[in-house]
């Protein structure tokens, strides 16, 4: 059904209420209490995920055993040791207008005596969201809850980043996550009975002949819309960790889990819309997918930062945990097994405006670790970014091009730029090293991967796309089974770790700084009349690459109009890796791809600026590789910061 036209022709998702009169009746909508969330149901959804799904919920993600440093006993209303063997709940929240104060060895101590939430003294650093979802936890049957405000204690900076490391694991290892995304610290859950304020929920009923229908509040689109709580950067990784939430959204209560979605306002155990985002399911089954974690990043990346040196720690738990599939870890949060790749990172659109992100005033003791913001990583910007895009490992069938990285240097990193060579570490990008290795078709197949003969023609009838060997044969694993509409299909096969709840983490040292022997030159930069892309031309004006700017304020640098005779703005640039891109032929007079195939290369460039002997990125780009090599270069030892 739609609204008027004055309402802009929005459709509305209708539920047929339940006549509880009617024996057989078809409805599937509840009429809610607008001012009291019921409790039970939240009860009963916790029941129904343990008793049907089983292993399914029970920990998905196969976290290896993890147990926090401190939880709350909701019984004794204090802090006790997290060592105890019973399930906690976590609590996943905005701070809002509230200043979580850190807790000093003196105020731990004191927490842990029976009733201190309810001490005086105590609340200002407890606030009513807190003794909220103390209530929750007792109700739904559990005895102890995690709440980062209160069980990480801040005064230990050793234990507080160990603490920190281990988030997405004590998200992950919890029976079940209370999320608030609809209030903060302060307004807390709404909608308990005696013990929050009333939620003031506003259901519309529409009478429908005998019958009354609902709108729904709960359609997949809405539910994250202009909640501040998707917003936040450190909220994201906690949300996604969460194998079994209860989610306070819209002034209503919902469940969500790994293979159910239940809301407040349907009858019991009824699902419409139901969507379970597949990503994270793929890299944990031990795929280190750079489509999925390309999603995971862009979304994170959007998110906001009260202190924006905050955003490595604030994803930090999720990338440990993904550490498992992408062998090596992430430095700066780039997979150091597809680091000239993924280097070569850029803003998500053409008119994507990223922002650099800046260290607060708040003092050195005070920050976490590590805060460090590097240009040359995303993590040093704000904003939907695209990394790894068009990689071929995955094949993406109506992708209109495939690329393969070719490595032109070995990258090094240090904890400063005066790091000796002897003392800087060997990142090491394991994936292109053993490519050549994966393509061979003599080698018996790892195991669970199966062999099938590559298409001639893909959807639409586009001619089956392939990087070099890999025209025979696509592949599949049993770990990841097919499903309609949706093939999930591999150019070659490749060693999968199987991970277990034993698989623990592997995550380097993370450092600053990035050294390379390289090449470089100069050429000019004219704006494009595409948003934030450049056009890169040579002394003949030229145009033979392309910059894709992080932002407008880097534009405007750059002159519009070349037949002005303007000269353009001079940018150094340097070689980062080159990439090998396949693509179809676009036949306008069949109005669609055929055959041949093509295929060029193109040298992936940075666009940097030097700052005391350290170049700092300001964009990345790509040359024409015939074009590169025309130029005159110079080698360059690079330090990036």
């Amino acid at each position: 059904m739609a609204d008027s036209i004055s309402h802009g022709l929005c459709a509305w998702s209708l539920v047929l209420v339940k006549d509880i009169a009617k024996q057989n009746h078809p409805g599937i909508g509840r009429i809610l209490d607008p001012d009291w969330v019921d409790v039970d149901m939240a009860k009963e959804w916790k029941h129904d995920c343990l008793k049907l799904h089983g292993k399914s919920c029970d920990n998905p993600m196969k976290i290896w055993h993890t147990r926090p440093a401190w939880l709350i006993d909701v019984r004794q209303r204090c802090l006790v040791p997290g060592q105890v063997p019973q399930n906690y709940v976590a609590l996943s929240y905005t701070y809002g207008n509230h200043r979580a104060k850190h807790i000093d060895a003196d105020m731990l101590a004191s927490l842990q005596k029976p009733l201190a939430l309810d001490a005086p003294e105590f609340a200002q650093i407890v606030p009513p969201i807190i003794h909220q979802a103390v209530y929750l936890t007792s109700i739904i049957g559990e005895q102890y809850l995690w709440v980062d405000a209160l069980c990480i204690p801040h005064y230990n900076s050793e234990v507080t980043t160990e603490q920190l490391e281990m988030m997405g694991a004590i998200y992950a290892t919890a029976i079940v996550t209370i999320i608030a995304a609809d209030g903060d610290a302060n307004s807390g859950l709404e909608g308990f009975r005696g013990v929050s304020t009333t939620r003031s929920l506003d259901q519309e009923v529409i009478p429908f002949g005998d019958e009354q229908l609902i709108v729904r509040n709960t359609g997949r689109v809405d539910m994250d819309q202009g909640l501040p709580y998707y917003d936040r950067g450190w909220t994201y990784q906690e949300y996604k960790m969460s194998p079994r939430r209860i989610l306070f959204n819209n002034q209503e209560v919902h469940w969500e889990c790994s293979c159910s979605v239940w809301h407040e306002e349907l009858v019991h155990r009824a699902e419409v819309d139901k969507y379970v985002d597949p990503r994270l399911n793929i890299i944990l089954a031990g795929f280190p997918d750079l489509g999925s974690l390309g999603h995971i990043i862009g979304s994170y990346n959007n998110c906001t930062l009260r202190h924006e040196e905050d955003a490595l720690p604030g994803i930090s738990g999720l990338l440990s945990v993904l550490s498992r599939s992408f062998l090596g870890g992430f430095l700066y949060g780039i997979p150091t097994m597809f680091f000239d790749r993924l280097l070569g990172w850029h803003p998500q659109w053409s008119h994507t405006n990223l922002h650099r992100r800046v260290a607060s005033n708040r003092p050195a003791k005070d920050r976490l670790s590590p805060s460090g913001l590097p240009s040359w990583s995303w993590i040093g910007w704000q904003g939907l970014v695209a990394c790894g895009q068009f990689e071929a490992v995955h094949m993406n069938p109506i992708s209109s091009r495939t690329e393969e990285t070719i490595p032109i240097t070995d990258w090094y990193a240090g904890h400063s730029p005066q790091t000796p060579p002897p003392e800087r570490r060997r990142i090491k990008p394991i994936w292109f090293e053993n490519r050549e290795i994966y393509k061979d078709v003599t080698k018996p197949l790892p195991r669970g991967w199966t062999r099938h003969d590559a298409p001639t023609t893909v959807i639409h009838d586009m001619p089956f796309l392939y990087p070099d060997g890999c025209e025979h044969y696509i592949f599949s694993h049993g770990a990841i089974p097919s499903k309609p509409n949706r093939n999930y299909t591999w150019y070659y096969p490749f060693p999968i770790k199987e991970i277990q709840e034993s698989t623990l983490p592997s995550m380097p040292e993370q450092m600053e700084y990035l050294f390379c022997e390289t090449t470089r030159t100069w050429l000019w930069g004219h704006q494009s009349g595409d948003y934030n892309i450049v056009n890169l031309l040579n002394s003949q004006k030229i145009v033979i690459g392309s910059l894709h700017l992080h932002n407008e304020e880097s534009l405007v640098r750059f002159p519009r109009d070349t037949n002005k005779g303007e000269a353009g703005l001079l940018v150094e640039l340097v070689a980062i890796y080159e990439s090998r891109i396949y693509s179809r032929t676009w036949n306008e007079q069949k109005k669609r791809y055929t055959l041949p195939l093509s295929r060029h290369n193109e040298y992936v460039v940075l666009w940097i600026e030097w700052i005391d002997g350290v170049a700092y990125r300001k964009a990345s780009g790509k040359v024409a590789a015939d074009e590169w090599a025309s130029l005159e270069q110079e080698k360059v030892s690079l330090i990036l910061g």
